[in-house]
Parts: C-alpha cells; sequence; structure tokens
C-alpha cells in the first residue's frame, strides 16, 4: 500500500483508477488488487472521514421535504458514507431482478443468479458476519407466529459489526499493497479520445493544483449524485454521450418510502421476541422482518416491503416512558447528540420545535432509575462495546408497538437530476408518485388481515382511512439511499450501463455505485452495491487478464491468501495444528493506537503465523479486543490460545486510557494495577465468557491456566468445565501456562489438567527441564528472545538455538516492529 504524498506523474500508467473510497470503491479497489491489478483510488475527502465533507453548497433541491439536505446525505474521506451510514445489510431477493407488472417498462440485464455469488464476500467486506439472511423459525416459535399466510418472519437484516468502516474494510485498503490511495483530489472531468468512444485520463484538482491521471481502466465507485455529476459534465461537453439530454441520465432516482402509520398490537405479548435484536453465532446483530410473500406482491401487484417494529416518537412525551424522554433529551442537545448519531438521525428522532422540554422531565421524574438503567444499558452495548447494537426496542406489557415501513420506490423519469450551472452544481428534482404511496396502504391493509387471521395480533392506526395516504406522504422522504440514476439496462436508449456495468459506447469507463440500479426493492442498497462493485472487479481482471485469486469469490482479506509458507506442526500429544512460531500479543496493548495494533496483526498473518497467544490480561483485554476487531476475513486465518486463573485488576476495563491511568496511579496506590491471582471455576467461567465476547468468536483452538497456584485449584471441578467446554466445541484443548515452578507444581499435582504446557525457557537454563522432567515433551515455550544469558548473540542466532531446544513443539515470539515479523517467519519456515 501507498497513501501518496504526491500524485503519480502522467506518465504513470495503473491498470486501474477507482474514483471514490468509500465502501463500493474500497472493495472493488481490494477484489481488483487481489487479482494483481495496479490499482489508484482517488478520493476527494481526506484519509480521516472526521475531517471530511462535501461541498453542496451550490446544489439545490426541488421539493426538500422529499429529500435530506445533500450535506447530511453524503460524506467523502476512506470508507465515505459509511461515516453516517447505521450498518444494515439486505440483499435484493429474486423477484426484485425479475419483470413485474407492477413496474412496467422495466427489466434489469442482471438475475438474481449472476449476483448471488457474490453476497458471500460483500458480507465480509461490509463485515456483517455472513450472508445468511433467511432463517426459518426456531422450534420454540409456535403458535400464531408460524399461521401467517401472506406475509413472514423468515427473512433477516443484519447489521456491520461496526458500521463506519474505515476501521475495517479502510485499514485493508491501507495494509494492501499495490494499491495506490490518493486523498484531498477532487476529480473534475473525464478526458475522452477524440472519438469520446475511450477515457484518456481523468482531470482532477489536489492543493489547488490541476492534475491529470491515466489508467488503462476507470471505475466511478462514488455516490449517485456524485457518479451522475461527473456524466452530466462529460455530457454537457459531448451532447451525444450516454443517450442525450433527452435520454437516462440523471433520470429514473430513486430511494425508498420510509415512515410509520400503525402500531402493532400483539395478542401474546411474549411473541415480541420474535421481532427484536439478537445477536447472531458470528457475533453481528440480526433482525427479523414482516415481509410480503414474492407471490403475493405479484398477485396484489405490490412494491416489496418490509416492516419492523420500532419504540415511539421519542419527542412526543405522550409516550410516558423516563427512558424515551431521557433518550431524547440527549439527542436533543446538540453537542451530546451529535456524538451520539449522523446529524439526520438526530432531527428525525427530536421531531420539530417546539419541544416539549417539561413534560419529558416529568417522565424522567417519575421513574428515574428505571431511565438511568436502561440509559446505561444502552450506551454499554451501542456505544462501548466492540459489536455496535444497531437500536433498542423498549418492551411493554401490553404489546403494542410502533410499525415502521421501508418500502420500494418506483422508477419514474422526471424524478431526476440536472445540471444547474456550468460550475457543476446539481438540481435535485426528487419526487414520490401515487403508485408508491397506494402500495404502502394496501400492504398495510394486507398485513392487517394476515395478523388477525393468525391470531398474531392487528394493527391500529394512528390516523383515520381518510387521512392516511397523506400521511404517508408527509413522511416520504429520503436521499441517502441514491438509486437509478446511471441505471442498467441491455439496451442503450433505456440505460447508462450494460450488465457487466460498461458504460454504453465508452470502451473503459465503468460505474459501481447505486446509481446503476434499475430498481430500488425494499432492501438498504449498500450490500447489492458492493456486490455488483465485487463482480465488476472480477470482470475486469479477467479483461486485464490478471490471474484469478486463490479463492474464486474475493475475500476482502485477499493479501493475507498470499501468506508466506510458515511451516506447521501438529503440537505435541495434541492433534492441533499451528504455526512452528506463534504470535504472542503480550505487549501489542504498549501500541497506543488502534490502528497501528491492526497493522502489526495483519502484519503477523501476512507473514505466515497462523496461531496467537493471548490472554485477558494482556493490556486488561486491549489485546483480545484488537484481535475480536480484525475483519472476519483476516481473523479466519487464525487459531488462538487464551487464558484464565490471572485477571487485571478490579474495574479494570480494556481500553488506553483505563490501562495508562491505573499505571500511572498504580505507583501510588499498587491494588490499581495489580494483577489477581484466583483459582475458581466461577471467576474462569466469566472470564472465558468475556474473553470470547471480545475476541468475537464462538470457540477458541487452546484454553490455558495462566500461572495458576496449584493450592487453589480444585482438581475435579476444573476437570469437569474444561471437559465440557470441549464436548460443546467452545475450546480444543487446555492446559497451563507459567513460569517453570508453577508448571511443576501442576504437574505434580493436577497433571490432568496439563495435557498441554506452555513454559518459560531459556537456552542458558533450560527452565522447561521440568516438563522434560515429568515425562512430557515440550510443546509450547517462549522467552528465548528476552533471555540476559544470550546477550551479544543475534536475533537468528538465539532462535535458532530455541528451534534446536524444542524441535517439535512451537515457539512463542514477540515484537512490537512489524518488518521484523518477516525475519522471524522466515527463520521459522
Amino acid at each position: 500500500m501507498s497513501v501518496l504524498q504526491q500524485p503519480p506523474q502522467e506518465a504513470d500508467l495503473h491498470d486501474l483508477c477507482v474514483v471514490g473510497a468509500g465502501p463500493v470503491g474500497l472493495s472493488l479497489a481490494l477484489a481488483a488488487q487481489a487479482r494483481g491489478l495496479r490499482v489508484l483510488v482517488v478520493e476527494a475527502g481526506r484519509q480521516d472521514p472526521a475531517q471530511s465533507a462535501p461541498d453542496w453548497s451550490g446544489s439545490s433541491l426541488a421539493r426538500p421535504q422529499h429529500h435530506a439536505p445533500l450535506e447530511l446525505a453524503t460524506h467523502t474521506g476512506l470508507a465515505g458514507t459509511t461515516w453516517l451510514w447505521g450498518g444494515r445489510c439486505v440483499p435484493f431477493e429474486a423477484h426484485d431482478f425479475e419483470p413485474r407488472a407492477q413496474v412496467p417498462g422495466v427489466a434489469w440485464p442482471l438475475r438474481w443468479e449472476d449476483v448471488q455469488p457474490w453476497y458471500e464476500a460483500a458480507a465480509r467486506c461490509v463485515d456483517c458476519g455472513s450472508a445468511e439472511f433467511r432463517r426459518p423459525l426456531p422450534p420454540e416459535a409456535q403458535g400464531p407466529v408460524r399461521q401467517l399466510a401472506r406475509f413472514e418472519l423468515t427473512q433477516l437484516e443484519r447489521w456491520s459489526h461496526q458500521p463506519r468502516l474505515m476501521g475495517s474494510l479502510g485499514q485493508q485498503a491501507l495494509m494492501a499493497p499495490g494499491l495506490d490511495l490518493l486523498f484531498d483530489t477532487r476529480v473534475e472531468a473525464l478526458c475522452f479520445s477524440a472519438c469520446g468512444s475511450r477515457v484518456e485520463g481523468v482531470q482532477a484538482v489536489r492543493e489547488g493544483q490541476a492534475l491529470r491521471l491515466r489508467a488503462r481502466r476507470f471505475v466511478l465507485a462514488g455516490g449517485a449524485l456524485g457518479v451522475t455529476r461527473l456524466l452530466l459534465l462529460a455530457q454537457r461537453e459531448r451532447p451525444t454521450l450516454f443517450g442525450g439530454p433527452d435520454g437516462p441520465l440523471g433520470r429514473y432516482y430513486m430511494g425508498h418510502i420510509m415512515g410509520s402509520i400503525a402500531r402493532l398490537v400483539l395478542a401474546r405479548p411474549q411473541d415480541v421476541r420474535w421481532f427484536d435484536f439478537s445477536r447472531d453465532t458470528c457475533g453481528t446483530y440480526v433482525r427479523r422482518r414482516l415481509t410480503p410473500h414474492a407471490a403475493t406482491q405479484r398477485e396484489q401487484g405490490l412494491l416489496n416491503t418490509s416492516f419492523y417494529i420500532d419504540n415511539p416518537p421519542f419527542h412526543d412525551p405522550s409516550h410516558r416512558n423516563p427512558t424515551l424522554s431521557a433518550v431524547f433529551m440527549g439527542l436533543a442537545i446538540a453537542p451530546i447528540g451529535r456524538r451520539l448519531v449522523a446529524e439526520a438521525m438526530r432531527l428525525k428522532h427530536i421531531g420539530p420545535p417546539p419541544h416539549r422540554w417539561v413534560a419529558h422531565g416529568l417522565n424522567i421524574v417519575r421513574r428515574p432509575w428505571r431511565a438511568a438503567l436502561d440509559v446505561v444499558d444502552i450506551l454499554r452495548h451501542r456505544y462501548l462495546s466492540s459489536v455496535r447494537k444497531p437500536g433498542f426496542v423498549l418492551r411493554n406489557a401490553g404489546g403494542t408497538y410502533a410499525l415502521d415501513y421501508h418500502a420500494e420506490q418506483i422508477p419514474h423519469a422526471q424524478s431526476r437530476v440536472t445540471l444547474k450551472n456550468d460550475q457543476g452544481d446539481l438540481k435535485v428534482d426528487f419526487g414520490y408518485q401515487p403508485q408508491d404511496i397506494d402500495s404502502v396502504l394496501r400492504t398495510h391493509a394486507l398485513l392487517d388481515q394476515d395478523l388477525r387471521a393468525a391470531g398474531l395480533g392487528h394493527l391500529a392506526y394512528d390516523r383515520p382511512e381518510a387521512e392516511r395516504a397523506a400521511h404517508v406522504f408527509e413522511q416520504a422522504s429520503d436521499g441517502f439511499h441514491q438509486i437509478g440514476t446511471t441505471r442498467m439496462s441491455a439496451d442503450p436508449a433505456h440505460g447508462v450501463v450494460d450488465a457487466n456495468a460498461q458504460v454504453h459506447g465508452v470502451d473503459n469507463l465503468y460505474i459501481a455505485s447505486s446509481s446503476v440500479f434499475t430498481t430500488s426493492g425494499e432492501a438498504n442498497p449498500t450490500l447489492l452495491a458492493v456486490a455488483l462493485g465485487l463482480r465488476l472487479a472480477d470482470h475486469l481482471g479477467d479483461l486485464l487478464q490478471a490471474p484469478a485469486p486463490a479463492s474464486p469469490q474475493f475475500a476482502a482479506c485477499a493479501a493475507s491468501d498470499r501468506t508466506a509458507p510458515m511451516r506447521q506442526i501438529t503440537l505435541p500429544g495434541t492433534d492441533l495444528r499451528l504455526s512452528r512460531l506463534v504470535f504472542g500479543t503480550a505487549s501489542l496493548h504498549h501500541l497506543a493506537r488502534e490502528a497501528d495494533r491492526q497493522a502489526l496483526l495483519r502484519a503477523a498473518i501476512e507473514a505466515g503465523f497462523s496461531h496467537v497467544d493471548t490472554s485477558p490480561m494482556y493490556g486488561n483485554g486491549v489485546a483480545e479486543a484488537s484481535l475480536g476487531a480484525l475483519p472476519p476475513e483476516l481473523a479466519r486465518h487464525l487459531t488462538l490460545t487464551t487464558k484464565v486463573g490471572l485477571y487485571a485488576p478490579a474495574g479494570a476495563r480494556a481500553s488506553i486510557p483505563d490501562l495508562y491511568a491505573r499505571k500511572l496511579l498504580g505507583k501510588v496506590l499498587p491494588v490499581l494495577n495489580r494483577a489477581v491471582v484466583e483459582g475458581s471455576v466461577q471467576r474462569a467461567r466469566l472470564s472465558f465468557e468475556a474473553s470470547l465476547r471480545r475476541l468475537r468468536r464462538e470457540r477458541v483452538e487452546l484454553l490455558l491456566l495462566h500461572e495458576p497456584v496449584a493450592a487453589q485449584i480444585a482438581c475435579d471441578e476444573w476437570l469437569k468445565w474444561l471437559q465440557n467446554l470441549q464436548a460443546q466445541g467452545q475450546i480444543g484443548a487446555w492446559g497451563v501456562a507459567g513460569e517453570a515452578p508453577a508448571v511443576a507444581a501442576m504437574l505434580a499435582s493436577h497433571g490432568v489438567l496439563c495435557p498441554v504446557v506452555q513454559v518459560r525457557d531459556s537456552v542458558s537454563q533450560h527452565q522447561a527441564d521440568v516438563v522434560l522432567a515429568a515425562g512430557r515433551p515440550l510443546q509450547l515455550t517462549y522467552g528465548y528472545l528476552a533471555d540476559p544469558g544470550a546477550a551479544g548473540q543475534s536475533v537468528a542466532q538465539r532462535l535458532g538455538q530455541a528451534l534446536m531446544r524444542n524441535p517439535d513443539g512451537a515457539i512463542l515470539v514477540s515484537t512490537r516492529q512489524a518488518q521484523r515479523l518477516a525475519e522471524l517467519a522466515r527463520l521459522g519456515s
């Protein structure tokens, strides 16, 4: 990787130039780089999204009541608009790609089968855990919830672990070799050949300097409005491009129609659990949605729609809920609210002024402790957790909840984007059609019928029937999901790009954006846009004759697919497979920045380390949390050891500020920074569960008792617990770890707890002989590089002697220098 400090020279020719470093652009660039292409990513914003903001000051909205302000709907910088994103991931269904009578004259040039193979890789890119988006109801879901006829509760929506992808996808791009990133560079124009059939370069501005960037192929991967702006400017210079001024460019601008016009009243309040958020086995949050069957949509002429439950509006104090009022007050105080949610969501939740502060205050005063407990729980799961909970639903005994809808918008030629002036400002005329409103109302009516027939519940509308259409129209607004302005079509007269996202009539220009969608479906566009971007990268790799990656479907960790070979061993006395050298994380927390810790872990993976040793003691959990923050496609290359028995000081948190504060204050009050040794199984159980949460894993390959005191260990109780963990698949094996005296005592008195032994050793003192004396082979040893008796020897000499000392086992090594890892790996190969 290279974050370019100076732009490439005009003579410098990349294979691919990607304009836009949002989730689609980065995913595509990484996939292309995995094919061996030399890729340049050009981004208008800065590397730090917090310091970036697009300038739409000259553009205007024809119907501002239906479109979010442009400055709130878009963002620039690394990972783009995910800075504002909620993290929701939903796929388009098969019938979304099919011709439908209710969407006349519209035809995707793709089938669902063309896109579906890319969803798994797309899910890895956006860090939502997996591409499982359908799940039958579990056996315990009995009664009315299974009696729905026209609707289903089997579709899932998933959320990213953390929606701001600059920490996962962005870091992958920053670490990828052969991928150049040029920030703070705004592309102003496309430079066409004389005949207009080819792009020869892009004209850009960086720090006031005009420059021209060249490549063999170009991909416009920004948001729909930014991409459309560039093409409209090109069309102004060359009016015959893209079907001409009356052609499809800029037309069919869509999003979704969203809101709430009714409450869901459940006949059995306990059935709310089938509608609420839950944690998936891969650690991400999922939620079931009520959706009409595809057959119901066809028979009734409905646009695709989903429903999910929510709390009543925060801003309306008539809910009388102290927690909702407390959340409202926090959001309404702008400096606080803007730190909690994106500004557009903040404004939605606090509603229009005047705000009824006194009524909200009375709600809190009635039950202050309830509000305090709920708010703490919300903050803990949404803002202080490594996996961000996307929302919260406060359950109530009456089983009544707001019912939100999220529905497809019909494509319409007069919903469009045009140039406002020669400077490239836009006029956005985004509007809804009567069919959009009608479909929402009829879908509600059918759902009410189905709920009543099943005995599951009913809908209670907020307004009389005569006022419901107006109620839908009042809430109809989007602008975040920018769809359709460069749509796909097999016919250039009806679309801007073909099925491979190539611009009609231009040999080397492509678009990777939700702007190419032919219809909007009911799904948020990010997942499909990323899937189409990955599909395009594969197509470009074929065109440019790049070799296929090891995996036929791009996993966002393509760099790790080129892992250097390191000798793999079977740990003596076990069936565990691990690398000859194990990467230890005891000093990982000495890197204060998470980005540096992630970079070091990635370097270890790329160097060939396939097993990592960690502990909740290392940085008071910081090391485990950093391992858990690795993108799933990188984490899958690792097996792990963690430990129990040696614990962080009471009240310690897995954060660098807390860690450093304890180290400083511990000089005055040592208890604040003193490790705790405890031999109880109950404490170990709680610690191991916390470790799995931090690691975002369901299991570890090896669990070790850390520096155990043999006299504290109830052997039978420990053995039973460890055997249960192994039977449940949560651990592969168990053992002990520590200094030689502690290990020797455990071998003598509790040998059944020591099938695996990890012990400090050195070539000068041979501490690990206590293991050999017990008739055991050396398995895991550490400490050689810090051996004071080997002063004056090089790292290569020390490690060479260590490998001879422990010829069949694995040796732990640790470093904070990424460049040193390759040397260590080479010595262990």
